[in-house]
């Protein structure tokens, strides 16, 4: 599977590439964490990353080889983070067919939180990618877009309950963690 034609918005082909490794990858991450949950959120934060960073992720080597990399680091850093730095080279056995969840579920949910995010208004769907995607402060927000600072928390705020709103009938309470966790990053 090449990256090309993800990075042009085919959705078909991200949904492919996610059914194909998102138990994989899962797996391998739990082996290096010790912890489902953790590795769970972890690999949906990075197919939610390429994703939304399709347009700017460069891919050298395999897609697979890419994900998995990312996977190990992402899961070094964590434990770096944690202060539980230990080798992982010694943990990793490839043994990767462990999932619990459907995968549709997920590739249902993930979509779900992507149109929501789409489907807010304009300026408030800028302010929201500006503040998540780009990491913007506040301030930043309303000088790169001419508006107040105050304008700016009103429609973050907005579009904070819309999103809540929106799926809440959809998550259960692990998927809204994630939510929670990936929105207020």
């Amino acid at each position: 599977m090449e990256f090309a034609s993800i990075a042009a918005g085919d959705r078909s082909a991200f949904e492919a590439l996610f059914r194909l490794h998102y138990g994989p990858l899962c797996a391998f991450a739990t082996q290096l964490l010790k912890d489902a949950d953790k590795a769970e959120d972890l690999v949906q934060d990075l197919f939610f990353r390429l994703w939304m960073d399709r347009e700017r992720t460069k891919v050298t080597s395999s897609l697979k080889a890419y994900l998995f990399q990312s996977v190990r680091n992402r899961c070094l850093n964590a434990l770096k983070v944690q202060g539980r730095v230990r080798s992982i080279n010694e943990e990793v056995d490839g043994s990767a067919d462990q999932e619990e969840r459907s995968e549709d579920e997920f590739t249902e949910r993930t979509a779900r939180v992507h149109a929501a995010i789409e489907g807010l208004p304009e300026e408030r769907r800028k302010v929201f990618k500006l503040s998540r995607n780009e990491g913007l402060k506040y301030q930043e927000i309303a000088d790169r877009l001419g508006i107040s600072v105050k304008t700016v928390e009103n429609q973050m705020g907005k579009a904070l309950k819309t999103l809540r709103e929106e799926l809440a009938d959809l998550m259960p309470v692990t998927i809204l963690g994630w939510l929670w966790w990936l929105l207020n990053r």
